[in-house]
């Protein structure tokens, strides 16, 4: 007897090339990919309150605050594909008062744990809490 083998045509199945089309629409149709959230503690000490005003260039004005001794501010934003995403404070306490960028997607992404950004906002300066060390590390001065 003869065996014989029959090979039959490699057929194309429409749900192969479905799904990752359904997929890459769900995915392109949610603009937001990361969501950060950033923290601005005030570690001032003694009765001393933080005078903030927040804003992105890009954004959104986030409004002025007044974080009192021991408290903090904090905000939560996604990153839209295509975009990066900045947020600048000015801040003040007695006589001090000065502009820092508390967020640059390029720079703080890595560097914040877990996408949450925590500044120490202390009377020498800012310190941002760095996950690759697990401690603050000073950033800015006044």
């Amino acid at each position: 007897m003869k065996s014989t083998i029959t090979m039959t045509p490699w057929k194309f199945d429409e749900q192969m090339i479905m799904f990752p089309l359904v997929l890459l629409v769900i995915i392109c149709s949610h603009p937001t990919v990361n969501g950060f959230e950033v923290f601005l503690i005030n570690n001032l000490g003694g009765n001393t309150n933080l005078a903030v005003h927040c804003f992105s260039p890009q954004a959104k004005d986030l409004g002025s605050r007044v974080v009192l001794p021991g408290d903090d501010f904090h905000w939560e934003f996604g990153i839209n594909i295509g975009t990066s995403a900045e947020y600048e404070c000015d801040m003040g306490y007695g006589n001090k008062q000065k502009r820092f960028q508390v967020f640059a997607e390029r720079r703080d992404a890595m560097r914040c744990g877990n996408q949450k950004c925590y500044w120490c906002v202390d009377r020498d300066g800012l310190y941002l809490y760095i996950k690759e060390v697990d401690d603050y590390q000073k950033q800015f001065s006044w």
